[in-house]
Formats: C-alpha cells, sequence, structure tokens
C-alpha cells in the first residue's frame, strides 16, 4: 500500500510539474512575437519536458524546403555552423516526407539501424532522433526533433511530452510570421511616406525651378484662384483624372471631387484664408471615366504683397498607401483572431483535460483517504487533496482569464459585470459598471464584442499597476452608429504625449495593444488624461458594419 501511495503521489508531483510547464510555455510563447524569441522559447520549454542532448527547430520554406532556424547544445559535439547551415528538402529526405504526409511524430531508436537515416554534417553525434511536426491551419510548417547519443533512450513519454508543445508552438510561430509580414508592411508604408516628405522639401527649397518641376511631378499639381476655379494643372493631374488640361481650367474644383468631400474641401480652404500655413486631407477624384481615386491633398495660399490670391496644391494617388493600410489592418485583425481563437483553445483545453485529469487525481485520493484514515500517511493525502483543489480553482481561474465563457454565451454586457465584479473583490477597489442601452442584453458582433472586453481588461489592469486610484468605473452606451466603451478612474494620472517621448516601448506597450486592438475593430481608441485628475480611455466602435 505504502509503495502505490509513493506511486500516486510521485504521479500527482509529475502531473503537476507537466502542468506548470505548460502553462508557462503558453505564456512565454504567445506574450511575444518576435519569431527568433518564440524559437528559443521553445527549446527552453522543450529542455523541461524532456532531456535531450541536441534540439533544433526547423522551419518549411518554399514548399518542400526545411531549414535550422534555432539550435540548441550542439556546441559539445558538432561544428555549430555545420547544424546551422543543415537544409532538408520534403521530396529528397524520407522522413521530413512522412512527417509532412502524415502530420505525425517519428522516433528512430537507433540511428545506425535505420536505413532511411542521412547521415549530414553537423548531426554525426546523434543515435536517437524524434521529429514532431509543426501544423498550423492544417499544414506542417516545420517542426522540431530532438537528439540523444544514446541510443533507445527516448520511450513513448517522451514523445508524449514533447509534442505537448506542438499546437502552442505552431501557432506563436504562425502569429511571428504574421507579424513580421505586417512590420514588412509598415517599412515599405513608412518609406513611401518618406519619400514624398522628400520631395515636399525639395519643392520648397527649389523655388527657381518650380516650373519645371510643376510640368515634370509625378504628383497631380494646381493653382486655383479664390473662387475654386482652376488657372493651372500639370501633366500628372491630367492623367490622374483622365481630363485634358483644357477641360480643367476654367472649372471649379466642386466639379472633380466626390460630392460628399466638397464641404470638407470647403472648410480647409477656409482655413487658410484665417491663417498661413499647409494644410493636408484626403478626397476621392472622380475620374472622367468614373473611377474613384483616392488622393492626398497638400496645398496651401498664394501670397502677393501679403494678400492671398489664390492656392497652389499637389494631389497624390494613395491608391497604394490604402491598399497597404488595409492589408496592414487585416494582417492585424488576423493576429488578434488568432490570439484570441489560440486563448479560446488553451482556455477550453485547461477546463476539459487537465480539469478533468486534476479531477481524477483528487478522487483517487479521497479513496486512498479512506483506506488511510486516522494514519500519519492519511494526514499527508489530506494535505495533497488541498493541494489538488488548489491546483483545480488555479486552473478555472486561469481557464476564465484566457477566455470568459460569458463573453461567448451570454455577451459583453454580462461578461463586463462579472469582470468588473472580480475585479472590485480580488483589488479591493470600488468599481462599476453603466451601461445606457434601450437593449441590457443585446448582442453585438463578436469582433466588437471581444474588442470591447479586452481593452477593458487591459485599461483596469493599468489602473491597478500604475494609478494609484480608489475608484473605477466601465460605461457602455450608443451614440448614433457608435458604440462607447469608457474606463475612468480616479488615479494620479499621467501627460500622454510626454509619456510617448520619453518612456521606452516597453513601458507603453499596454496603451499600444489597445490602440491596436481598437484599430483593427475599425474604431478609434482616446486617452483622456491630466496629472493628478484621473485618466478615461474611451473606445468608438462602429457598429454599421455588423
Amino acid at each position: 500500500m505504502t509503495s502505490d501511495l509513493a506511486g500516486l503521489l510521485a504521479r500527482e508531483h509529475a502531473i503537476r510539474q507537466e502542468t506548470e510547464i505548460l502553462r508557462d510555455a503558453n505564456i512565454a510563447l504567445t506574450e511575444n512575437l518576435s519569431l527568433e524569441r518564440v524559437l528559443e522559447t521553445l527549446l527552453d520549454y522543450l529542455s523541461k519536458l524532456v532531456p535531450y542532448d541536441s534540439a533544433n527547430v526547423m522551419l518549411r520554406l518554399n514548399g518542400s524546403r526545411f531549414v535550422v532556424s534555432a539550435l540548441r547544445r550542439y556546441e559539445g559535439f558538432q561544428n555549430v555552423e555545420d547544424t546551422r547551415a543543415i537544409t532538408l528538402d520534403s521530396n529528397e529526405n524520407e522522413l521530413i516526407r512522412r512527417i509532412c504526409e502524415t502530420k505525425q511524430s517519428i522516433l528512430i531508436p537507433d540511428t545506425t539501424q535505420e536505413p532511411t537515416w542521412q547521415w549530414m554534417p553537423g548531426a554525426y553525434h546523434v543515435r536517437n532522433w524524434m521529429g514532431v511536426p509543426l501544423v498550423a491551419s492544417g499544414k506542417v510548417i516545420g517542426l522540431y526533433s530532438l537528439d540523444k547519443v544514446q541510443p533507445d533512450f527516448f520511450q513513448p513519454e517522451h514523445t508524449r511530452l514533447a509534442e505537448s508543445l506542438a499546437a502552442r508552438a505552431a501557432s506563436a510561430i504562425q502569429n511571428a510570421q504574421l507579424f513580421e509580414q505586417s512590420q514588412h508592411y509598415v517599412a515599405e508604408l513608412e518609406e513611401r511616406i518618406a519619400e514624398r516628405n522628400r520631395v515636399e522639401a525639395a519643392l520648397r527649397e527649389s523655388e527657381e525651378r518650380y516650373r519645371e518641376l510643376f510640368e515634370n511631378a509625378r504628383d497631380a499639381m494646381y493653382v486655383h484662384d479664390l473662387e475654386g476655379t482652376y488657372t493651372s494643372v500639370n501633366h500628372a493631374a491630367e492623367e490622374l483624372s483622365g481630363y485634358s488640361r483644357e477641360e480643367i481650367i476654367g472649372h471649379n474644383f466642386t466639379e472633380f471631387i466626390a460630392a460628399e468631400h466638397v464641404k470638407q474641401v470647403r472648410a480647409g480652404f477656409c482655413g487658410k484664408l484665417a491663417a498661413r500655413g499647409e494644410t493636408s486631407y484626403e478626397v476621392d477624384v472622380i475620374a472622367k471615366d468614373g473611377r474613384r481615386v483616392p488622393v492626398e491633398v497638400s496645398s496651401r495660399a498664394i501670397y502677393e504683397n501679403g494678400v492671398i490670391v489664390g492656392v497652389q496644391g499637389t494631389a497624390r494617388d494613395i491608391t497604394e498607401r490604402k491598399q497597404a493600410q488595409d492589408a496592414l489592418q487585416m494582417f492585424s485583425r488576423q493576429l488578434i483572431e488568432a490570439q484570441e481563437e489560440e486563448r479560446r483553445r488553451i482556455a477550453r483545453e485547461l477546463h476539459d483535460q487537465i480539469g478533468q485529469v486534476l479531477t481524477a487525481v483528487k478522487m483517487n485520493l479521497h479513496t486512498v483517504q479512506r483506506v488511510c484514515n486516522g494514519t500519519e500517511e492519511g494526514a499527508h493525502i489530506k494535505d495533497n487533496i488541498e493541494a489538488v483543489d488548489e491546483a483545480l480553482r488555479l486552473v478555472r481561474d486561469l481557464s476564465v482569464d484566457l477566455r470568459p465563457p460569458l463573453l461567448d454565451d451570454l455577451g459583453l454586457v454580462t461578461a463586463l459585470r462579472w469582470y468588473v465584479d472580480r475585479y472590485a473583490k480580488r483589488t479591493g477597489m470600488a468599481a462599476e459598471v453603466i451601461v445606457e442601452l434601450t437593449d441590457p442584453n443585446e448582442r453585438f458582433s463578436r469582433e466588437v464584442e471581444t474588442a470591447c472586453f479586452r481593452i477593458a481588461q487591459e485599461a483596469l489592469t493599468n489602473v491597478v499597476r500604475h494609478a494609484r486610484a480608489t475608484a473605477a468605473s466601465v460605461s457602455l452606451r450608443k451614440e448614433g452608429a457608435l458604440l462607447i466603451l469608457s474606463v475612468k478612474d480616479d488615479g494620479i494620472g499621467f501627460d500622454h504625449e510626454a509619456l510617448q517621448r520619453r518612456a521606452p516601448r516597453a513601458a507603453t506597450l499596454g496603451l499600444l495593444g489597445m490602440q491596436e486592438r481598437a484599430h483593427a475593430a475599425g474604431g478609434v481608441l482616446e486617452i483622456h488624461s491630466r496629472i493628478s485628475k484621473g485618466t478615461e480611455i474611451r473606445l468608438k466602435l462602429p457598429l454599421d458594419a455588423e
């Protein structure tokens, strides 16, 4: 009986240790969007689960090619640069091909006895090998291999432990790759904006060459009088609009722009009459063939002897930039959706699988306790039952924090009330939810509800961390076609602009994350804060696209 109890305790300890490692691994893998850091984190946590001698991660490139993208502990066995240079082709390597086709792990007890094993520089020390596929969206995006110099070391339990990280790692790698793609689009966009600024600076600094630049500029350039009638346009304006120069000159600007933008352009013109300086805005030009061409207009007043006589401006076709912005927003939305789906999956796995395992352990301990009741072992078993109860509570809390079921089942309002009530009990802070909706049980799209909940969650977390507040409130209301979420506190406040200028990026990640969520959902995030006057985070989301 003592040996059985020792076995149960050892098993319970192993399960708890594995659960803690998997929990920490999930948090570490999902909190960083650097691909290099994600791969290093994967190898770190693999070493805590499986005692490998060396290991590497290979990512799939260009269809069938797999390249070593991260490695660990090869220094004592091989020339690391040889290992780093390993490239495998699934069309030529039988083991890689089998992993891609079956999406299943492969365990080779002894590489010297395996006819399909390919010896290559950088891996001559490997005698026992395990390959685990990384599957995302139904496709093998890579694999990680674990090596041992001792044959027949890895057992099926080692394979199970190694595979327990595969789904989390694949999702984190895919998210990091998506983030790198979005960063690439941002860099391209910034380069195009920088190019535009260089061109405009050259125009301002070279007034003597104005006419040459005017005629040969890639952007449409124009001059109109105080009535808005064009007096001069360049060749680029003809190409952009499809009208000839003769068809433009002598006509008013209102004939060439979208009707809904006329009021905006007139307001900008009145602003130039009131104050000096350049104004910029975006409008749609209606081309001769009926196409709507989005342009960015930069214009300034022309003065003669201190009197305004007209307006000179440039109009740049920003179709590509709009497309790049749309692509960036799409990637941002996909990234957030992938994160939420991963949260939902992990929460379900924690609740349904780990929770069930812990419950089974608890039931077994109760059975043993009845046998050992009154003995010293019985006291130890009671302690273990209490430890399992605490583990179950932690699993439930973690599952709820990752993705509260109320948000999906009962909607935003119910989820906010539940979270704020829980928040108040945990922090001891006075907190309330104010709902100003005609129907307090109204449901919105999943994207809108998720964005509102996550931003409220992050804002309240910041209140606890930084605000030194005694009270906080969350309000939800509609204004026309907008859903307005507001999170207020009575804390110390801060200078938002100064924080952005002086603080390192890491110090403002919470604010940046909220802004990215708002942008991805098509909304706007406003931050209103004053020193010693508290802070308000206000989210405005359009509802007309639901």
